[in-house]
């Protein structure tokens, strides 16, 4: 058995078994990676906060043959004010799809982490349009993976966006047509 101390973003997780839910985290220095929250859906259990997704913190796991348990989480920042606004919120679901839905499993890439968290921390605490950060996070975020594209041109991806990350240009698309209203 191995134990691991790991910063992370949590992002997604899904019900398993009765009391235990199965996220996917986007680890410093490791890449994503999936781990198991044993009892976190109890009332009153100390790991629900870790099993939600947007929170980044420090998460500590074992694991056996490959196979995590998430054992603790001192969490940093839940960035649960993104939740009172809509749009924010959307903004931010579109910033963890992309790293979910581009990022194959134990491939880290630091910039894309540390634009990801800017991305979350300037939609959580700044008064700039939610428009205005996700066009930046996008643009930056494209380039990381290794396809650049000029500001003005995110909304002329959207064919090949959709060709790579379906789920990340459902978002996108329904993000650019609610503020667009």
């Amino acid at each position: 058995m191995e134990t691991l101390t790991l910063d992370c973003l949590c992002l997604k997780s899904v019900n398993w078994s009765e009391s235990d839910r199965i996220v996917t985290l986007y680890a410093a220095g490791v890449g994503k990676i999936s781990a198991k929250v044993k009892g976190c859906r109890k009332a009153g259990a100390k790991l629900a906060a870790a099993a939600s997704p947007l929170n980044f913190g420090r998460y500590y796991l074992t694991s056996v043959k490959n196979k995590h348990t998430v054992t603790g989480c001192d969490i940093y920042d839940t960035f649960f004010d993104l939740g009172k606004d809509i749009e924010k919120y959307y903004a931010a679901s579109v910033v963890i799809e992309f790293l979910d839905k581009t990022q194959p499993e134990l491939d880290y890439n630091k910039d894309l982490m540390v634009s990801s968290l800017g991305a979350l921390k300037r939609l959580g605490c700044c008064d700039e349009s939610s428009e205005e950060i996700i066009t930046d996070y996008l643009t930056e975020a494209l380039g990381y993976i290794g396809y650049a594209c000029e500001r003005g041109s995110l909304r002329r991806l959207g064919n090949f966006l959709y060709l790579k990350t379906d789920v990340v240009l459902a978002s996108l698309k329904g993000f650019l047509e609610m503020i667009g209203k």
